[in-house]
């Protein structure tokens, strides 16, 4: 570009943001394009739910369940009992926080 283009080019836009967004429909239709494509793939699931999650409700429920048996250990009925009536309350817990979050997100 020479120097008698640049000015011109600078006189055109003198009062012009150069940092505004690009307007129009097909400025806007680039833009959703490139979104999708910096979206993150989708989580692994199995029926619906995340591994992860998964994992965490299914490893944190025998963990308290072990945890609650062990404490209550010397009265072996009773021990049993607890230590499943601790793992089966942590599922319960943690599948209603998993719902009660996504309805407060499909609320959104």
């Amino acid at each position: 570009m020479s120097r008698e283009e640049r000015r011109a080019y600078q006189r055109m836009t003198k009062k012009q943001d150069p940092y505004a967004l690009p307007g129009g429909p097909a400025a806007r239709a680039r833009l959703e394009r490139q979104r999708a494509k910096r979206a993150r793939p989708p989580a692994a699931t199995v029926g619906g739910t995340g591994t992860r999650f998964l994992l965490v409700a299914i490893g944190g429920g025998t963990l308290a369940g072990l945890i609650a048996f062990s404490l209550a250990w010397p009265k072996m009925p009773l021990a049993a009992y607890v230590g499943i009536g601790v793992a089966a309350a942590w599922l319960l817990i943690s599948f209603g926080l998993r719902l009660l979050g996504r309805r407060t997100a499909a609320r959104r």
